[in-house]
């Protein structure tokens, strides 16, 4: 899939990334966590797939 690191600074805090099928599950439901786990919109700046560079 993609080469995606094992976890990522944000805000000063390490964080793992989430495994590609949650990241694939987002994607599919409009919806998605930023890594303090709130739900946004995937295209959220602080959304996961926003900060992976997925979308």
């Amino acid at each position: 899939m993609f080469n995606l690191p094992a976890t990522l600074t944000w805000h000063g805090q390490d964080y793992p990334v989430p495994n590609p099928d949650q990241l694939e599950a987002w994607v599919l439901d409009s919806v998605c966590e930023t890594p303090e786990g709130d739900i946004v919109e995937p295209d959220h700046p602080d959304s996961w797939l926003s900060l992976l560079r997925l979308i």
